[in-house]
């Protein structure tokens, strides 16, 4: 918090947008404010989500890190990461009943528990796939490219990003007689941040075409073993 010529107090923020004093027109002094800041570090100030539940207040240190992650703010739908058009954004509690409404391919959304088949159709045919999975009582969102010769796949998850780290992934493609198999494990990240740095620096399961495609069964489907844990096994 610094000061103009005549005493006036303004935020670092507001101060970034302004040329003078919005008071007084005075010239900013390069002076903090030092008595304000002790002051205003000491009050609790309400999540902005309190109007849909929240209860709870910090100080300006801890705010914004709490309403990035408030269980009572507002999601998107994880389906525009894949050029779906979808604005829908709302509580994190009403994400599942959206999907279910508002995306009702069979292939969108799943309900699973411990080891599933996660299917890839058309494998000659699509470059991406995708599908959001209800399991554990958390959202997942599962997505698959075709790039370079590649497949990357990572499972996102849906919902208050300090949650995210919580949980893994393990992705295994198994060959038709069974005598070869790859397997990829990762933490889940928060969907929000995307896929693209994933993808790039492959901090996700990447299997080469040539032998998933090897692995395809009947109807030009590849199928691969998917399982969401809370915590890392170890074999």
């Amino acid at each position: 918090i610094t000061l103009c010529e005549n005493g006036h107090s303004l935020c670092g923020c507001c101060k970034l947008k302004l040329r003078k004093c919005p008071i007084c027109s005075g010239q900013f002094l390069n002076v903090r404010n030092i008595i304000l800041e002790n002051l205003a570090g000491k009050v609790h100030f309400p999540c902005k989500f309190r109007d849909h539940g929240c209860e709870l207040s910090f100080d300006l240190g801890s705010i914004a890190h709490h309403q990035e992650s408030c269980h009572h703010g507002h999601y998107k739908c994880p389906f525009p990461l894949t050029q779906i058009a979808c604005t829908w954004d709302g509580p994190v509690a009403y994400i599942k009943t959206h999907i279910k409404n508002s995306h009702r391919d069979p292939c969108d959304a799943r309900e699973v528990s411990g080891v599933h088949n996660a299917r890839l159709l058309n494998f000659d045919r699509y470059s991406s796939w995708c599908q959001t999975v209800f399991t554990m009582k958390e959202i997942f969102f599962r997505f698959s490219r075709s790039i370079d010769g590649f497949i990357y796949s990572c499972v996102l998850y849906v919902g208050p990003k300090d949650n995210a780290s919580k949980f893994h992934y393990r992705l295994t493609i198994n060959s038709l007689d069974d005598k070869s198999s790859v397997s990829a494990c990762h933490e889940t990240s928060w969907y929000n941040d995307g896929v693209q740095e994933l993808f790039h620096n492959g901090k996700c399961a990447v299997f080469h075409k040539q032998y998933a495609r090897s692995c395809m069964v009947s109807d030009n489907e590849l199928v691969m073993e998917e399982e969401i844990f809370s915590q890392p096994q170890i074999d």
